[in-house]
């Protein structure tokens, strides 16, 4: 189903970018704060991988070439600046990445009239629950 895929694709994705922005952290509470969030986005990947078939998730995994521009892109942007403030925002960013693809998967879903996934409404929960608490650090 199309939106196991967008789970495993979100959360391999989101737990990769909080592994690129790690090292430019330098508050302790940020940096256990992010740490949990990550733990939940693995645990998200790993229920949503149980219900993809091998052709699924390999069609759900990033790209080498997207992973790389990930990583260049946080190098980058979080090396001119790594503020809290900054990193936060950054975090928050992708966030909403993840809530907007999500979203259009649900939305198709619902057009269809197919059931959406409990496990789909959790992680937009998890998302808004991420960006609240990111929001005091900016």
């Amino acid at each position: 189903m199309k939106i196991f895929r967008e789970i495993v694709r979100n959360t391999a994705m989101g737990a990769q970018s909080i592994d690129n922005i790690l090292p430019y952290v330098e508050c302790d509470k940020l940096k256990n704060l992010i740490l949990s969030q990550k733990e939940v986005m693995e645990d998200f990947y790993r229920r949503g991988k149980q219900e993809l078939g091998d052709d699924e998730l390999e069609d759900a995994k990033t790209k080498p070439v997207q992973r790389m521009m990930l990583k260049a892109g946080v190098k980058m942007n979080a090396g001119f600046d790594n503020s809290n403030s900054h990193l936060a925002s950054m975090l928050i960013d992708g966030y909403n990445m993840g809530i907007t693809s999500v979203q259009k998967c649900i939305n198709e879903l619902n057009r269809d009239g197919v059931e959406v996934p409990d496990m789909a409404r959790d992680l937009m929960k998890v998302y808004d629950k991420n960006i609240k608490t990111l929001r005091n650090y900016l």
